[in-house]
């Protein structure tokens, strides 16, 4: 699976209704990962909840919303 590592550029929070979905602060860094059959991106805040982070488009290219790249390939490494 593809992953890449973002920063959030600006804070937002997604509610439904008035249920907080995630929150994401200015300078958090995620690794997101790539969900194939759709070609989104999406990463965990740091409450564990999923955030969408950006797309591919048609040619192939990252779109992002509210980040910024900062490296492809990124990898999750779990303490040990």
């Amino acid at each position: 699976m593809k992953q890449i590592k973002v920063r959030c550029t600006d804070p937002f929070q997604a509610y439904s209704g008035t249920n907080l979905l995630y929150e994401v602060k200015e300078g958090d860094e995620l690794t997101a990962d790539l969900y194939e059959e759709t070609e989104e991106y999406f990463a965990t805040d740091s409450q564990g909840r999923e955030v969408y982070v950006g797309c591919l488009d048609m040619d192939g290219n990252l779109v992002l919303s509210e980040f910024e790249l900062v490296e492809e390939g990124a990898y999750k490494h779990d303490a040990v």
